[in-house]
């Protein structure tokens, strides 16, 4: 299903022509140098590609290398070693000299009939070229340094007075496409039905490596991939069990490369790497998404120079989404939400890629889901507070303050958009921490409330129960872990109000996490505290303040049933018993005049 898709989703690129996506049998290869010869073979220059590309390679659409492990040499695009037969290092290396003479004999052997002044000019600069006197020219010494890293990156060639690159010659592009078929002609074909297309073809052996995946190595991790005797069945071995044509493996691993490449359709959520696309070359429906899993102010890691800011109409798209659901996309003819939506979320392990998640729905089931999200896990956060949590941020909840080590737990990331994604429940563990979390460190941040929240609601939603919990204080609510909590937000500012505010150490800080798990281990005591306090706010003739504050305390004692305190709360009661304390905190200190429309 997944590799159906990506190929779907290249048939769909290929025919776009806005986009710059490889046809079968190319690919873009970069490269940092540009040699230019005479029409006799003669080195006439060395020029740099990076020096006016942000010191990055450059990026050319020319027909499949020709490289494959081992000394392999390409045409018309190699390294220095397969090209001058250097090197950083100065000195000549037996190594060397014979990744030169293999691009010798590829190149004599590839053009020995050709007649294009091209394919002339480079089949006689091999000729020509002699190693020995490599390092003595100074073209080559010019990128030449002592820190043992010169000449990293490709070499292309053109030749003097001609913008066109050698690789760009029609004849010597036919002539490379032909050596392609015939290598793969002289292999040991596996004919087989392919998975993806259903027809007789030959199967891939080997599939491509793909960088882009946080976390995956620098040089390439595949997705799929055989390499132990005991992954193969029926006496096929590598790829082969896979059955996927070359053609099929050619067309998914272009299109996840296309989106790997860049951030326009790539997000990291946590340690997962998520690359999303729709059936349409509309990219309305991608930076819709994008803009409503909003992370990228809470990641920091690598943000491509095209990540650059939502266009304002897109914006508007999803404010609107997310505040009056579907109905915020009436207004948008060129947005179908019944067109087809994919999310692949990607992640490291073991030298390969592994799938976290992966997810085909309507454009329309997905905007609702997110939606959904955001309205379950919305709460109150005061004047300074967030209309819609990120998802960076709920993971980063989850991490001690104390910690040095920032990192949360690498199952999270696709643990959350899983829930956000389906609907599901929010993963137990992201629930469990942030109680852990609040209770070691008595610190309520809106973060951690919203996820509580969110949790709460949605375990009701599924077992089809009422939940009480709001955006705002409920003040009607007789749970009794969640009126606990009240009582005790109530406890500490009449606590403040009695010392100020410049106190050490507050209720908060010495028994929050007793009262929040064992209530009657903590609470008689607490109350007869309150009562010195009250007794003191009136001496400091605040009798006023004393006496709504005690006809608070009051009134929450009077809606908890029974006449004793819990003597255990279950771990949902806990998360009330924070929800309650937090939502209190915001009523006590806001401004008189607030209404939940202001808010």
């Amino acid at each position: 299903m997944i590799l159906n898709s990506l190929c779907d989703y290249y048939d769909l690129l290929v025919r776009d022509e806005a986009v710059n996506i490889s046809p079968y049998g190319f690919e873009i290869i970069t490269a940092s140098y540009n040699a230019v010869l005479s029409e006799d073979g003669d080195l006439i220059s060395i020029n740099s590609l990076t020096e006016f590309n942000d010191k990055k390679p450059q990026g050319f659409m020319m027909p499949k290398s020709m490289k494959i492990s081992g000394i392999a040499a390409s045409p018309v695009c190699d390294n220095f070693a397969y090209v001058f037969g250097i090197s950083g290092e100065k000195g000549k290396k037996e190594i060397e000299e014979k990744k030169f003479q293999t691009a010798k004999e590829l190149h004599i052997k590839m053009f020995e009939d050709s007649f294009s002044k091209e394919s002339i000019a480079i089949k006689k600069f091999f000729e020509k070229w002699d190693i020995n006197e490599a390092w003595g020219n100074e073209l080559i010494l010019k990128y030449y340094n002592q820190k043992g890293n010169a000449f990293s990156g490709n070499v292309v060639f053109s030749l003097v007075g001609k913008e066109e690159y050698l690789h760009q010659n029609a004849e010597i592009m036919d002539i490379w496409l032909k050596h392609n078929q015939e290598k793969y002609e002289d292999t040991d074909e596996h004919i087989a039905q392919c998975s993806i297309t259903g027809e007789k073809s030959p199967i891939a052996r080997i599939h491509p490596q793909f960088s882009g995946v946080k976390g995956a190595s620098t040089m390439g991790a595949s997705l799929v991939c055989f390499k132990k005797d005991a992954d193969a069945s029926y006496n096929l071995s590598q790829s082969y069990n896979s059955a996927v044509s070359e053609v099929a493996t050619f067309k998914y691993s272009t299109a996840l490369k296309y989106m790997l490449a860049s951030m326009k359709q790539k997000m990291f959520i946590g340690d997962d790497t998520t690359v999303f696309w729709a059936s349409s070359a509309n990219e309305t429906y991608t930076n819709i998404f994008k803009e409503m899993f909003n992370v990228s102010d809470d990641n920091n890691d690598e943000e491509d120079e095209e990540n650059e800011k939502v266009d304002r109409k897109t914006e508007e798209i999803v404010k609107s989404v997310l505040k009056d659901g579907m109905q915020g996309m009436e207004n948008s003819p060129q947005i179908d939400t019944s067109t087809k939506f994919y999310v692949l979320g990607l992640a490291p392990n073991a030298g390969r890629i592994s799938v976290r998640y992966f997810y085909a729905n309507s454009f329309k089931e997905f905007c609702e889901k997110v939606k959904l999200h955001y309205d379950d896990i919305n709460i109150y956060g005061g004047p300074n507070g967030k209309r819609n949590i990120k998802i960076g941020a709920i993971i980063y909840a989850t991490i001690s303050s104390n910690s040095r080590d920032k990192k949360a737990n690498p199952l999270l990331g696709g643990a959350i958009t899983r829930a956000i994604l389906t609907g599901d429940m929010y993963p137990q563990l992201l629930y469990s921490q942030i109680l852990i979390r609040v209770k070691t460190e008595a610190s309520v941040t809106q973060a951690r409330a919203a996820i509580i929240k969110g949790y709460l609601v949605r375990k009701s939603r599924i077992a089809k129960k009422k939940e009480e919990i709001d955006v705002y204080l409920n003040e009607q609510s007789t749970n009794a872990g969640y009126v606990l909590g009240r009582v005790f937000a109530i406890l500490e500012k009449i606590q403040k109000d009695a010392l100020g505010d410049g106190i050490n150490a507050t209720i908060k800080d010495k028994y929050f996490a007793s009262a929040c798990s064992n209530p009657s281990l903590v609470f008689p005591n607490l109350l007869k505290l309150a009562q010195h306090h009250l007794a003191k706010i009136k001496v400091n003739d605040m009798n006023k303040k004393g006496n709504y504050m005690n006809i608070k305390l009051g009134e929450c004692l009077g809606l908890i049933e029974g006449e004793s305190f819990p003597k255990v709360q279950s771990m949902d009661n806990q998360g009330r018993f924070i929800l309650g304390y937090y939502q209190q905190n915001q009523k006590n200190y806001e401004k008189g005049n607030t209404n939940k429309e202001e808010k």
